[in-house]
This record gives structure tokens, sequence and C-alpha cells, in this order.
């Protein structure tokens, strides 16, 4: 290979990359029990569900509120912002779950925590030019699992991290992919309980 071949493609390199940007993926916390091994699945997520729970086993289900259990992992947001976003996230699994899911005696409790948050910095993100390397997109994530009432065996376990869409309104808005996710996190994790 010439020199200039060389060049070419350590820039053709750079510049992919450039355009490519980066993703964030955040480690799982220990929020859900390390007994439960993930699978990983789409778009940064992992997932896991018992082979043998049936929906109709579970009459009632019982959502605990959201937490945000990882310390200094949400950037600079106040306890109110924290607060909206927990609500975010516990009401979209409420609206995806109901209040049960069969006829059964047993009860599914819901346990959800948001384990960090990037916000989007909304004057780096106006221009095109300015989105190249992705500086001013966010980030959120989340644990959730349930359990076989109050204390038992975990039966479905969801963790995923959410990026910000290179082509959308929610990078102009600081918690816009924090709102999007915790809005869209209840029925990703619903999708784990089959209907028959």
């Amino acid at each position: 290979m010439t020199n200039h071949a060389a060049r070419t493609s350590i820039a053709i390199a750079l510049v992919a990359s450039l355009f490519a940007g980066c993703s964030t993926e955040v480690k799982r916390t220990g929020f859900i029990p390390k007994s439960v091994t993930m699978k990983s699945g789409e778009n940064q997520s992992h997932k896991w569900a018992a082979d043998t729970k049936k929906l109709a086993a579970f009459g009632k289900v019982v959502v605990w509120p959201t937490e945000t259990p990882a310390g200094n992992a949400y950037g600079d947001l106040d306890p109110e912002k924290l607060a909206t976003l927990r609500g975010l996230l516990e009401k979209s699994i409420k609206e995806a779950f109901g209040e049960s899911l069969g006829n059964g005696d047993r009860t599914l409790v819901i346990r959800s925590a948001l384990t960090a948050v990037k916000p989007n910095k909304p004057l780096l993100n106006v221009a095109p030019q300015s989105q190249i390397m992705k500086r001013g997109y966010g980030y959120a994530a989340c644990e959730i699992y349930a359990t076989d009432g109050d204390t038992g065996p975990v039966v479905a376990a969801f963790m995923q991290t959410t990026d910000t869409e290179r082509f959308s309104t929610e990078k102009l808005d600081a918690l816009g992919t924090a709102e999007r996710a915790c809005n869209e996190w209840g029925a990703e994790f619903r999708e784990l309980f089959p209907t028959k």
C-alpha cells in the first residue's frame, strides 16, 4: 500500500467515525438482582424472562414507585426534574400493564429505576454542522424487573440505554430524550410477557 493510499484510508475512516457519532450504554447498576442473567437485545437493551410464567397466573399488578439509585449519574438535574422523569416511567409501566394480566391469584410486583440521565444541550443541536460529533446529545437509562409476589423470584427483567435520535426534535429540549425513553420503556418491558 502506498503512502497516499494509506493516508486516504485513514482520512475516510476518520470522516466515517465523525458521522457515526458514538452511542452510550450504561452498565448494569445492580438494581436488577445479580442472579438474573440478562441477554443482549436490540437498541442497547438487555432482557430476560422466565419461560414458564403465564399471564393468567397474575390477577393483580403492583407497580412500585420508580427509584433513582445511581447517586450522581443524573448530571445537574434538580430533584424536581428527576421526580418528573420518575413519574413518567412509573406511569408508562402502569399504562402498559393495567391492574391485572389475568384471573389468577398471584401478584406481579414491578420495580423500576432510572439509572442514568445525561441531558441534551439544545444550543449545540441547532445547526447541522454542530451535530456531527453529537456533543449536545444526551441519553437516559433504566432497569426494570418483576417478581412473583413481593418476595418471590424474578420473572422478567429489562434494561436499556436510549440515546438522542439525530433526526428528531427531542434534541432541542434538555430532557427530550429522557422523557421519550421514560414514556416508551413501560411498553417495551410489557413485551416480555406474551399474551398467550
